[in-house]
């Protein structure tokens, strides 16, 4: 029965770990649903790869170790760099390449932003400027010389 609680002794034992089996999930008082739910989180945390799906947690090997240092050692000189020297974040690089993947992405808009970026920076180092930021359309013209 749903409503009422059922003794544990009753209960089919797992044969390994000697727990209530899955029939109990519905029937068990909440103290053994508690006591099974602690047991689930052991077997997790403790990376028992016949409990827990068959996920087994490995060291990481020396190359992934060198690599990450490496990509945290590059995010670090790109943060750090020249466009960026009056910007102020609250992370670290570690905390980007954490999140970033290890697949690499290249944008065509971050390409073209840093060849925007390298032009104005010439244009003030020579005291030139770039002609090619003018108007584009007829729209624009009429609200340029409003």
């Amino acid at each position: 029965m749903i409503g009422k609680a059922t003794k544990l002794s009753a209960q089919p034992k797992h044969k390994r770990t000697g727990s209530p089996t899955n029939s109990c999930i519905l029937a068990c008082p909440p103290a053994a649903m508690a006591h099974r739910a602690s047991a689930i989180q052991r077997h997790v945390l403790a990376g028992d790869a016949a409990v827990c799906g068959g996920v087994e947690m490995q060291r990481t090997s020396a190359s992934e170790d060198a690599e990450w240092a490496a990509r945290v050692k590059e995010m670090g000189a790109w943060m750090s760099g020249e466009r960026f020297k009056h910007t102020t974040r609250p992370y670290k690089p570690e905390d980007v390449v954490k999140l970033q993947g290890t697949m690499p992405l290249h944008f065509t808009g971050a390409k073209i932003s840093e060849k925007l970026y390298k032009m104005l920076r010439e244009h003030q180092a020579n005291g030139t400027c770039s002609h090619t930021f003018g108007a584009l359309d007829t729209v624009q013209v009429t609200q340029m010389a409003k």
